[in-house]
């Protein structure tokens, strides 16, 4: 028997290198025949034939391990799979159930979703920060410096394992664990630390218990959420309407809409995709970003990224064509609605086929990307602008209270948040607003101002009433609490910590209370950040002496030689950190694994952990597979913008 299993592996090994060797050689016959195809000569041949021969077997592996896995997930996300059962194809309803957030394990996806952006957010400048301050202090010649940097880089080596992340779990233990300890000690020695200790206690808890708040299924914020973006309008608008208008501004109002645009028709997009039946606006909302993309691209003449948007988005509205017409049995009255949505989808992008860009072409493009914006306003509009819902902007414009019933608990939890305008008309009116000024520009100033001083008004005014018609909210729920005599569940957590400040000797509860899992996380994550040290020093080490010793010369401060010549000089190094630390954010994985606990698990869940449990634990390969398709939407396009509006990387030539 063992000689039986001897000869297997053999066999199995010299087959495997017959494959390689075999694959090998048809891939550089392959590169061969393609490069003849083009007319090169004979050398040449020999050249890909050769190249493509010993790069075969990374080809190969790459098609068997990488391509294909990837396409079979992709085919498992649309399916009700568990392992040892029956493949069954369900369509989109994975996708419907974790980006409703509805459902147990949708509800689960959405606080993993919360999580990672909150590591994002979050960690991700703090980590930033935490390197470049390393590096700044490292980057010294002084006597022992190499041990020292030895040490600031030794945590790389450690964090990943399991040992040290399981002594951080003693030591961030809450009764007797050395960070407490510590923490302690310093606090009973130095009043002033022991006050800013438990401030920093009370702003840690204030924080967290508010996130917690937002991201409770179930849980309403009431005219908070109008909060966000008339605040949002005030950071974009105030720059544009305030001082002198200038090109600059210009990009910046078109940077606006590009951004935030994105965002908005990728919110459709999932909410259409969500609906069931799918909601047709998502095919103009689909349409209208690639239209954006295209014109905005061809304004600064990258023709190579308008021509592969072009391609790409008729390729996805090709492929919806077909799926339409065999989801209603190839009779296209059964999916009327669907085909005409896509016929009209696909006009604006076909246009640029015909000739090239000219001054016509663009306008021809913009008046398809007005058209397509009016028919999606058309569309969101029953539900949304009727019934009496504008009403609530005049009440806000006039510094009134939108909340009809404050005494009635069902009115503030059910029909409220469905009862008023989705917040996506005010996002929208931001990109519309930044649109108009961006069109304006130079041509009618007076018209633009007085129109920016509007928009800048009325978000003040809707950031102000919506302000203090959300403290009114929360007081009219504990005031029916008080009166039921029932403890108020609304925001419950961050009531709980911000009503009274920290008493002497309190301690932050580490790992045990969601309120410090995350900030335990980080701090994690921080203590590792020797990997973004290193880049930031050799950055530094690159800046020429020369630049700070012209700046001394004329006369500028440390603060000045820091954001003039420094962080302009390491913005590659930086740029580089930043996109590297937010997909590592996203794909947080192994510290949840190792440092969670049963009263944490929950607060601590990422979306790669969510992924690893629903298809390895519970063995669910279709939703696992979904919300790791999810995932990669999510890294792929925070990375393309980030690399999208990388304009402040300072590269020497």
């Amino acid at each position: 028997m063992a000689n039986q299993y001897r000869l297997d592996n053999i066999l199995w090994a010299l087959g495997t290198v017959a494959f390689i060797a075999i694959t090998s050689i048809l891939i550089g016959g392959i590169a061969k025949f393609l490069v003849k195809l083009r007319g090169f000569s004979e050398t040449e041949q020999r050249k890909a034939f050769w190249g493509a021969l010993f790069a075969g077997p990374w080809i190969s592996g790459f098609f068997i391990f990488v391509a294909g896995p990837t396409l079979v997930s992709l085919y498992y996300s649309f399916t009700d799979y568990k392992l040892g059962e029956p493949i069954k194809w369900i369509g989109l309803d994975n996708y419907r159930v974790l980006l409703s957030g509805n459902g147990t394990y949708g509800e689960r996806f959405k606080g993993a979703m919360f999580n990672s952006f909150y590591y994002g957010a979050i960690g991700v400048p703090l980590q930033i920060m935490t390197s470049l301050g390393m590096a700044m202090l490292l980057n010294r010649e002084v006597k022992g410096i190499r041990i020292f940097r030895t040490i600031f880089y030794l945590p790389v080596i450690l964090a990943g394992g399991p040992a040290v992340l399981l002594a951080w779990r003693y030591m961030f233990a809450t009764n007797g664990g050395f960070v407490n300890v510590s923490l302690q000690r310093f606090a009973d020695s130095f009043f002033l630390f022991d006050y800013m200790y438990r401030l920093l206690i009370y702003v840690v808890e204030s924080l967290n218990g508010f996130y917690i708040g937002m991201a409770v299924q179930g849980d309403p914020i009431g005219p908070l959420k109008y909060t966000f973006p008339a605040l949002l309008g005030l950071l974009l608008i105030g720059p544009l309407a305030f001082g002198e208008w200038n090109d600059g501004k210009r990009s910046r109002a078109f940077r606006t809409i590009e951004i935030l645009g994105l965002v908005l028709v990728g919110i459709l997009i999932s909410r259409g995709l969500v609906s069931n039946p799918i909601n047709p606006v998502w095919t103009y909302a689909f349409s209208l970003a690639a239209v954006g993309i295209m014109v905005l691209n061809a304004r600064e003449q990258k023709w190579g990224i308008v021509r592969a948007c072009q391609i790409v988005a008729l390729t996805l509205l090709a492929i919806s064509f077909v799926m339409t017409l065999k989801a209603a049995d190839f009779d296209p009255s059964a999916g009327s609605k669907y085909l005409i949505a896509l016929l009209i989808a696909a006009v604006p992008l076909l246009v640029p086929f015909f000739g090239e860009w000219s001054a016509r072409t663009f306008k021809m493009m913009l008046i398809a990307a007005v058209v397509l914006g009016l028919i999606i306003f058309v569309l969101l509009i029953p539900g949304q602008l009727d019934g009496g819902r504008l009403g609530l902007i005049v009440k806000y414009m006039t510094l009134q209270s939108a909340i009809k019933h404050p005494q009635d608990q069902t009115y503030l939890e059910d029909v409220f948040p469905f009862d008023t305008i989705s917040t996506l008309w005010f996002y929208g009116l931001i990109l519309a607003v930044a649109a108009l000024a961006g069109l304006l520009h130079e041509r009618y100033p007076q018209q633009r101002k007085l129109f920016l001083y509007g928009a800048f008004a009325f978000f003040a005014l809707l950031a102000i009433s919506s302000f203090i018609d959300t403290r009114h909210f929360f007081q009219d729920f504990a005031d029916i609490a008080k009166a039921n005599g029932k403890p108020n569940y609304h925001f419950a957590r961050f009531h709980q910590f911000t009503d009274e400040f920290p008493e002497n000797r309190r301690v932050p509860f580490w790992l045990t209370n969601d309120l410090w899992s995350k900030p335990s996380l980080i701090l994690i994550t921080m203590w590792s950040s020797g990997a973004g040290m290193l880049i930031f020093l050799a950055a530094l080490k690159g800046v020429p002496r020369v630049l700070y010793e012209a700046a001394e010369v004329d006369g500028a401060n440390g603060m000045q030689k820091f954001f003039k010549i420094t962080l302009p000089m390491i913005s590659p190094a930086l740029f580089y950190n930043i996109v590297i630390g937010v997909i590592a954010s996203l794909q947080t994985f192994e510290m949840v694994f190792i440092i969670r606990t049963p009263e944490t698990e929950k607060s601590l869940m990422s979306a790669a952990f969510f992924l690893y449990q629903r298809t390895f634990q519970q063995l669910e390969i279709g939703q696992g597979s979904a919300a790791s398709w999810i995932l990669v939407v999510i890294i792929v396009a925070l990375t393309a913008m980030q690399f999208r509006f990388s304009k402040w990387v300072h590269y020497e030539a």
